[in-house]
């Protein structure tokens, strides 16, 4: 396995690990994202798929060369939005984010090719 595979491994794991907590948390229900008097579901979504995102757009490229499936540009843009643009996202957006991307991102990501060879 080459450095790069194996950070790649890496990466890909905390980005799966962070998906698969912001989906648990999400499972409380869109109430409970959007309730303002008790916002810690909302900011337990937002910090994991910070997380997630931010591991997913550091897999390098031998990652993306064997996975052209996974929508690398989105990543980036949803890794931006989380990172920089937190002030300004409307909740609505971490919201649509955790319910219509993180699954079928996890799904890909779950059938995803590293090389875990000596090579």
């Amino acid at each position: 396995m080459t450095d790069e595979d194996s950070r790649n491994l890496g990466y890909l794991s905390l980005g799966m690990q962070h998906l698969q907590i912001a989906l648990r948390y999400a499972e409380r229900g869109r109430r409970a994202f959007f309730d303002e008097e008790n916002p810690d579901t909302a900011r337990l979504i937002e910090a994991e798929l910070r997380k997630a995102y931010e591991s997913l757009n550091r897999l390098g490229a031998s990652f993306w060369n064997k996975n052209p499936r996974v929508p690398r540009d989105p990543i980036g843009k949803n890794r931006q939005l989380l990172t920089h643009d937190y002030a300004g996202i409307a909740r609505e957006e971490i919201w649509r984010i955790v319910s219509e991307e993180a699954r079928p991102l996890l799904h890909l990501l779950m059938k995803a090719k590293i090389s875990t060879t000596k090579s």
